[in-house]
This record gives C-alpha cells, sequence and structure tokens, in this order.
C-alpha cells in the first residue's frame, strides 16, 4: 500500500473479529503504535453503482490497546502466585504475549485523495492489514482541502510528534472555543499558544486576566513584533466609567454590595440621579462621592428632600449607609489594585487607564493590538461588573454596524467568575447576561469569545454548551468529568477516559475547529512563559520580610471603619 507520491506505508497490524462502520479490532505488531495514533487500511467497497467497486483508505485512530498472553492461563498465574514459583522454572512462556488495539474509524478517502473524507458506509474487511501512514498523509488529513484557510498551530498529536494539529483561526474567532483544565494541567500555556497564532494574524485580542497570568506578554513584545511586525501588546487596569445616563451601574454596584434599596429607598436615589448629571468620563467613584455629599446635606437638613414625607430621614440615611460602602469597597479595592500594579515585579510594566469604551472603543480594538485587562484587586463582584460594562459596549459598537472598531476575540481567563453556574448564585454575576448574549449572536457580529476554567462543573451550562470548540486537558473531578461530558455532543467513552490520565499540556481537542476529535500535545511557548504573578519563591520573601511600620495603622483604621458601617447598618441614627 502507497499514498500518493509513492511513499511505503510501514505494516503495524492485522483485522480481527467483527468489524463495522463505526470501529474495528486489530492484532498489533509489538512496539509498532500507541494509544492515540492514527492508522489507515485499505479496502474496496461499492461504487457509485453496485456492479463496480472502487478502491478507499479507511482511517481510523487507536483509542485502546489491551495486551493479553493465550499461553499464559490465569490458573497458571494463581498457582505460581500461591506457591512462590518463578516463572522460570515453569515451561511457560512469558514471551508470547499479544497486542490488541481498539481502533475508532474517523471516515473513508478516495484512494487518490486523502483530503476528502466521508463517512464509512461498509463494514472493514476482516484480515485487512493495517498500516501506520507516514507523517506528510495524516497531515492531509487533518487539513483536508482548505488549504488556503488561516490555521492556529496548536500542537501535535499525542502519539506523533511529527504531525502538527492546526485549528481553524476563522471557525475559532468565530464559534467560540473553551478550553477546560484542573491546575497545572496547561490552559494558559495551551491559550498563550493560541493568543500567539492569532498575534501573526494582526487579530485584536482582549483578555480579561483576573490574576495576571497574560501580563508578561508584554515583556515579549519584541520578539512577537519580530515574528508580526506591528503588534502591540497593551496593559490596562479598569476605571469603572460613568456614561451618560449610565446611573443603572451605581444601582448596580449597591444592590450587589449592599442588602439592596427598598422603593421609597429608591425613589429617592433616582431624584438623586436626575439632579447630578454624570460628567464625561467620569469615574463610578467620583459620581458617588458627589452622591454622599448631596445625600449628607440632605440628612442634615431640617426639611424633607423632594418626594418624601414622613420617615424620610431614616430613607436618606439608609441611602447614606449604602452609598458609604460601596464607595468605600471601591475605593479599597482601587487602592488594593495600585499597591499590586505598584509591587516590585510589576511596577515596571507599562500600565494604563483603561480607555472609555463608550467613546474611546477603537483603543481598546484595533488590529494588531492585544489589550490585556488586568483586574487584580477587585473583588469577583467588581470584576464582573466592570466586564459586563466592558464587553456590552464593545459588543453594540460591533451590533450597531458602526464600523468603529474590527472584530475581536476575547479570551476569558477563570471563566467560572464571570458566567457561574446557578448552583455558583448568579444574583452577584451581571457579566452573566452580557456573556449570554454574546455567545448566542456573536457569530454574525465577529465577536468570538474563549472560556478558560480550571473548574467546569461550576460555568454556566448552556452558555459552554453553545461553544463549537474544546480543548480539554487533564481533569480529575468526577462533577467536571461529568460536566464535559454533558457539554461536548462527540465525546467518546474511550475519549473520556483518557482525561484523567493526561500529563500536563496533554488533551483532546473537538469541535469545529478540528475534522474530528484528537488527542494532542500542546506545543509549549517557553519564550512566552514570563510570568509576574505567581510561582512566587515564598521561602525567599519570609526570610527577606520587614514590618511595614505604618500598616497596623492603617488596618486598625480600617477594621474600625467596617465595624463603624456594620453598626450603622442597623437600627442605630446615623450621623451626617
Amino acid at each position: 500500500m502507497t499514498a500518493t507520491g509513492g511513499i511505503d506505508w510501514r505494516r503495524v497490524g492485522t483485522v480481527v473479529g467483527n468489524a463495522g462502520t463505526n470501529e474495528f479490532t486489530f492484532i498489533l505488531r509489538q512496539f509498532q503504535s500507541r494509544v492515540g495514533d492514527i492508522v489507515a487500511l485499505g479496502m474496496d467497497v461499492p461504487g457509485r453503482s453496485y456492479n463496480e467497486q472502487s478502491r478507499i483508505y479507511v482511517w481510523a485512530r487507536i483509542t485502546a490497546i489491551r495486551r493479553f498472553n493465550p499461553f499464559f492461563p490465569f490458573e497458571a498465574a494463581q498457582e505460581i502466585a500461591s506457591e512462590g514459583i518463578s516463572l522460570e522454572d515453569t515451561v511457560l512462556s512469558g514471551t508470547r504475549d499479544q497486542l490488541e488495539a481498539v481502533a475508532l474509524i474517523l471516515g473513508a478517502t478516495p484512494e487518490d485523495n486523502v483530503a476528502h473524507i466521508s463517512p464509512l458506509t461498509y463494514p472493514v474487511k476482516p484480515a485487512s492489514t493495517v498500516y501506520h501512514p507516514p507523517a506528510d498523509a495524516i497531515r492531509r488529513l487533518l487539513i483536508g482541502g482548505s488549504t488556503e484557510e488561516q490555521t492556529a498551530l496548536v500542537g501535535s498529536l499525542i502519539a506523533r510528534d511529527d504531525v502538527d494539529v492546526t485549528l481553524s483561526a476563522p471557525r475559532m474567532v468565530a464559534r467560540h472555543l473553551a478550553i477546560l483544565a484542573m491546575t497545572g494541567g496547561g490552559k494558559t500555556v495551551a491559550a498563550r499558544r493560541i493568543i500567539r497564532e492569532l498575534i501573526k494574524y494582526g487579530y485584536p485580542v482582549l483578555i480579561l486576566d483576573p490574576h495576571g497570568d497574560y501580563i508578561g506578554l508584554v515583556k515579549c513584545q519584541e520578539m512577537l513584533q519580530a515574528e508580526a511586525p506591528g503588534c502591540n501588546i497593551k496593559l490596562f487596569f479598569p476605571e469603572l466609567l460613568m456614561r451618560q445616563d449610565g446611573e443603572d451601574l451605581i444601582t448596580t454596584l449597591v444592590s450587589q454590595m449592599t442588602s439592596g434599596l427598598s422603593e421609597a429607598q429608591m425613589s429617592y436615589v433616582t431624584s438623586l440621579y436626575d439632579s447630578n448629571a454624570t460628567h464625561d468620563a467620569e469615574t463610578a467613584l467620583a459620581y458617588i462621592s458627589r452622591l454622599l455629599d448631596r445625600v449628607r446635606n440632605d440628612y442634615a437638613g431640617s426639611n424633607a428632600p423632594s418626594g418624601l414625607a414622613q420617615n424620610w430621614r431614616g430613607t436618606v440615611g439608609a441611602v447614606l449607609r449604602s452609598f458609604r460602602i460601596v464607595h468605600d469597597k471601591l475605593d479599597r479595592m482601587r487602592r488594593s489594585s495600585e499597591r499590586m500594579r505598584r509591587s516590585s515585579k510589576l511596577r515596571d510594566l507599562p500600565f494604563e487607564a483603561l480607555p472609555n469604551p463608550f467613546s474611546e472603543p477603537d483603543l481598546i480594538i484595533r488590529p494588531g493590538q492585544v489589550s490585556v485587562l488586568y483586574l487584580g484587586g477587585y473583588d469577583h463582584i467588581t470584576q464582573c461588573s466592570i466586564a459586563a460594562i466592558t464587553l456590552e459596549t464593545l459588543f453594540e459598537f460591533r451590533a450597531n454596524l458602526t464600523g468603529r472598531i474590527a472584530p475581536f476575540f476575547t479570551v476569558i481567563e477563570e471563566a467560572q467568575t464571570f458566567i457561574p453556574s446557578f448552583r455558583e448564585g448568579t444574583q452577584d454575576a451581571v457579566s452573566l447576561p452580557v456573556i449570554r448574549r454574546i455567545i448566542t449572536e456573536g457569530r454574525k457580529f465577529g465577536t468570538g469569545l474563549m472560556f478558560i476554567s480550571q473548574r467546569p462543573s461550576r460555568l454556566d451550562e448552556t452558555i459552554v454548551s453553545q461553544c463549537n470548540s474544546f480543548l480539554i486537558l487533564r481533569l480529575v473531578n468526577p462533577r467536571d468529568q461529568t460536566f464535559v461530558r454533558s457539554v461536548m455532543e462527540n465525546l467518546t467513552e474511550s475519549d473520556a477516559r483518557m482525561i484523567p490520565g493526561f500529563g500536563p499540556g496533554q488533551g483532546i481537542v473537538s469541535g469545529q475547529v478540528v475534522r474530528f476529535p484528537l488527542p494532542i500535545r500542546v506545543k509549549m511557548d517557553e519564550e512566552l512563559m514570563a510570568s509576574e504573578l505567581g510561582d512566587e519563591d515564598f521561602f525567599v520573601q519570609a526570610a527577606a520580610w520587614t514590618p511595614d511600620e505604618h500598616e497596623s495603622t492603617r488596618a486598625e483604621n480600617r477594621l474600625s471603619m467596617d465595624r463603624v458601617n456594620q453598626r450603622r447598618g442597623g437600627r442605630r441614627k446615623p450621623s451626617s
């Protein structure tokens, strides 16, 4: 059997038993193949008319290999073990073992065109010879006929280092991708690999980075520019910006960070909004400060504010407490984020405030630019609010077809924060409905998403199930494995059994970005592994640590303020 070009294919086994159109079993020669390998065999099938035959190649992937020795029965093993006899002292053979491999059929191709694959509709013939194809034939099979399509190199076949695995870049950025793995499984390595490939095409990328996993990309900018001239890595920190008539943000923050507002309190707050217009590019913190001043004045006054009658002081006092809590939390998180950016590892990085997505979206999304939005220092409620505002605004620019910004791809790290399942509680995740809309309508407007998570079972199942492609690395948690099986329609039982046994960087890619599910080894880009956060040597830090003389005083002040806010949240009358 030869491939196109006359390259001989290596014989590795013979089909045995009952063979069908979905899988077959063959006896494998010793040390000639392994699980995950792609094999092929030639056979005759009925032609277009049943009076003729045509020659095809049948392609299959080895999903399991079992080893047995017909000359070493169970009874003999039991006798040897119980009597303590050495195998060498018997007439039994320990070298006549055989390998039985199970192969999942991927499809069939004409003998003269391995790129054109179709389902097999005629069963495999027993006693057929199974071959190990050359790397070039497998590459053409994986790519198919779309040689002009942009592809993203993600790694190689797990059993064949000489066969590259590439993803369809257009389908990935339009139809969404999920990378799921436990801690240490290699999900961030895989994400960086994909981002690097998109950079080569100059495709705009926005990264929501809660823990700083991607801010090290800025140190690789010179190297990346050598591969993609003109590429630019921008590091942003968030500013919760108000938009014209955008007081819903304040109402959302109050409802998320406090016990909420009653109907009377909300009526009073609405009057505050009406009389305190937002300024251009004003931050939420500055706006709340202005509102607080107005509420303090109302509370200190002797007359009820417009619209409030009896018991007005209790209503105004409750609003004062709520606004003060939100203001203090936002201010504390802002200062925490500043301290993190001024740390020894981050202070030299070129951080910028996130441009206003309402008025300057083209500074966030532009061809050749990767925008990393570092969300460190903010709690998950505020992170969700920032993500919701930014993504919704950018999506609206695309959905309105104004041409203001280019199509873009959003990478969402720690996705369980932004799209939690109902079991985790969705009342605090204002980003959930925004992302749900984007993943439903994004294909039409060029706003693709890539979710990355170490706890798949904590993700919103409806959203994840709408991802058209998946890269599943190692998962050992039973709930996470069950979740993956529920959202991946084409995950076979044999593939599911492989997931807990994967090593770092090993996994299964499936969906519309590839022609069929493939076990792969993700390519490790060591030059992109610059990590400014994480992997710290805390023993070195502990040995060099010296106390901050002023921190104890600051901590006491914060604790006192928290206690005051808690007391004011009860029935006591607040001071002005």
